[in-house]
């Protein structure tokens, strides 16, 4: 699963900063923003599901994070817009592509999960949940009779 993640990530790093997730939001207290690497993109692996003995579907969630570090609301209402740029630059760059030698893509759509004050920023992040399958190769040799 790993080198799907890592080829997400080198795709996604054409759009903006793009790390694993790590449970960074778990509380919006404990959350921290780093202004240098903002937007970012963080990657969480969900898990996978067979499709058959052939092919298994993998399941990322996206968490698009930007901030904007001033009270000024002309300034948080530009980073506002750009996370919706950020949103479609996602769109492009995933649309009808495979992650290595997957089937193509499917986007399930992003919702607004957080949109708060911080210590630090306002903060708003994005979940789009993403999937494609892969070939196992289950079965290997020949039938036997």
């Amino acid at each position: 699963m790993q080198k799907y993640e890592d080829k997400l990530k080198n795709i996604l790093s054409d759009v903006a900063t793009c790390e694993t997730y790590f449970g960074e939001f778990y509380s919006l207290n404990e959350i921290k923003v780093d202004p240098k690497k903002m937007p970012i993109i963080y990657i969480d692996f969900l898990g996978e599901t067979p499709v058959d003995n052939y092919e298994v579907s993998l399941e990322f969630s996206l968490y698009i994070v930007h901030a904007a570090f001033s009270k000024n609301e002309n300034i948080r209402d530009s980073k506002r817009y750009e996370i919706y740029t950020l949103l479609e630059q996602i769109n492009e760059a995933l649309q009808s592509k495979p992650v290595l030698d997957s089937q193509l893509i499917k986007s399930k759509g992003s919702k607004k999960i957080l949109d708060a004050k911080s210590a630090n920023a306002y903060i708003t992040i994005f979940k789009k949940n993403i999937e494609f399958s892969i070939n196992t190769n289950q079965i290997k040799g020949s039938l036997v009779e």
